[in-house]
């Protein structure tokens, strides 16, 4: 007789080795997944350390914080308020240090009445600007036409302009032409007193230039703006600035051309020794009519004037036409009034007659209560040449028209000589 295995031993024996059999699935399956996950660590690691050997500067440049701002919105009739939070990232950024700016806005301070901006003001002096080189033509083209018709074109460009001065007998006109390249020139009314305001800056300026040069005169000399009245209240300082503004003096050289700035001119006057050491430095160019001394004439409304501080444009092209062949032989010494005159934001009316696209460095003056105005300028155009026009008329507008006309007559001249 057999003996056959007992079923349920068997039933036993199968299901405890199927257990084990789980068993070991499991746990080889828990050993590689930790395996994996090991490597996988391991990796990462070593990949970091790979970025940070390669690329240094990239590791930690950005940090970010979380920053809260709440909106509230109100209303006088709604009973409910709501409230929205949102979060935002900012990014402190490795960037270059950029120099602040004069003038810092602060955030807005609420009152009873509203909300106010304020300013706080950066009082240094800002750094004097640096003007590129101007480069004048060197050579002009040959006019097409002989000596003789020229001699009689200069006749009929003269009669034009006495016959528009006769035509506006009730304003009082003065105007000069040089010629930089012939020396040919030309004056009507050109020694009568005028009040050249701004366009003394002129002079000026070419005395504060040389004696710059000389080392007489400091340019990084502070210049401070205490708040004080501006001559003719014409000042783009007074207008910009609260006091305790402080400036180069070579910044307020420039202003009194850029801007036309009566205060600058007054600090320029006081830091070159005043208004007689200019007058014994220039006089010398040309002085017809003493700027320092008193002189009567009768102005446009036919009254009689007395009084200084007055020029003619006679003068006012001498001095120019120093400051041309001055810079043409010594550029470094002049090119902060050069310079200036090309940067100038006074707009000149002489642009009519020869064009956006010609090289015109001007120095304009504006006196409104005695409705006196005055441009004078170097044109480097198919001549080179030196115009100035004053004139004592009703309006700063109406003047432009008188400059604007006189000078188109001039242009059409020298068109003519190269037609």
């Amino acid at each position: 007789m057999k003996n056959y295995p007992n079923p349920t031993f068997l039933q036993k024996a199968s299901s405890i080795k199927k257990k084990r059999h789980t068993r070991a699935v499991v746990t080889i399956s828990v050993i590689a997944a930790l395996c994996l996950i090991a490597s996988f660590v391991m990796w990462g690691a070593h990949m970091q350390d790979i970025y940070k050997k390669q690329f240094p500067e990239m590791v930690g440049a950005a940090t970010s914080s979380p920053t809260t701002s709440k909106k509230f919105e109100t209303s006088e009739t709604e009973e409910t308020t709501t409230e929205e939070t949102t979060t935002e990232t900012t990014e402190t950024q490795l960037a270059p240090v950029v120099a602040t700016s004069e003038t810092t806005a602060v955030p807005e301070s609420e009152g009873d009445g509203g909300s106010e901006t304020e300013e706080s003001q950066n009082n240094s002096p800002s750094q004097i600007p640096a003007y590129d080189p101007i480069v004048f033509n060197t050579s002009h083209p040959i006019q097409t036409i002989s000596h003789e018709d020229r001699d009689v074109y200069l006749d009929v460009l003269k009669q034009n302009i006495l016959d528009y001065m006769d035509a506006n007998e009730d304003e009082r006109i003065s105007f000069r032409y040089v010629n930089l390249a012939s020396n040919e020139s030309l004056g009507i009314n050109d020694l009568t007193p005028i009040i050249p305001a701004g366009a003394f800056a002129l002079p000026c300026n070419i005395v504060y230039c040389e004696d710059v040069a000389a080392g007489t005169v400091d340019p990084l000399k502070i210049c401070p703006y205490s708040g004080e009245e501006a001559p003719g209240n014409n000042s783009w300082i007074a207008d910009t600035y609260e006091p305790g503004k402080q400036f180069y003096l070579g910044t307020c050289a420039g202003l009194t051309v850029i801007r036309n700035d009566s205060l600058a001119f007054s600090y320029l006057l006081e830091n070159i020794g005043g208004i007689d050491h200019v007058w014994e430095e220039v006089s010398t160019i040309s002085s017809y009519i003493n700027y320092t001394e008193t002189v009567t004439y009768t102005d446009y409304t036919g009254t009689v004037v007395r009084g200084s501080s007055r020029s003619c444009v006679y003068d006012l092209t001498a001095y120019m036409e120093y400051l041309y062949y001055g810079y043409r032989n010594d550029p470094d010494t002049y090119l902060p009034l050069i310079g200036a005159m090309n940067s100038t934001m006074m707009p000149t009316p002489y642009t009519v007659a020869f064009g956006d696209d010609t090289t015109i460095l001007h120095i304009s003056g504006r006196n409104e209560e005695s409705h006196s105005y005055t441009d004078v300028a170097i044109i480097d155009g198919e001549e080179p040449l030196i115009i100035t026009i004053s004139c004592e008329c009703a309006s700063y507008d109406r003047a432009n028209t008188i400059m604007a006309d006189l000078s188109s007559y001039l242009a059409s001249y020298i068109s003519l000589c190269h037609s």
